[in-house]
């Protein structure tokens, strides 16, 4: 499975994570910093704090192996 993980700066020294499942191939930064910029103004920390920028974004892939 593959998540993008965009990491946001949420008042003083906080971050805040949105994961998003299954983002399309292929994607840049400039892509995802378009996105993220389009969104940010609309999300709040769990703490309450505003978003006050973007951080980062990260591609996680994850595998399952079930046990026999």
């Amino acid at each position: 499975m593959k998540t993008l993980q965009l990491v946001f700066n949420a008042g003083s020294n906080a971050t805040s994570t949105m994961t998003i499942a299954n983002p399309k191939d292929g994607l840049t930064l400039d892509e995802v910093k378009t996105a993220a910029a389009k969104i940010q103004a609309v999300l709040v920390s769990r703490s309450g704090a505003d978003i006050t920028s973007f951080k980062k974004a990260v591609i996680v892939t994850t595998s399952e192996e079930e046990l026999a």
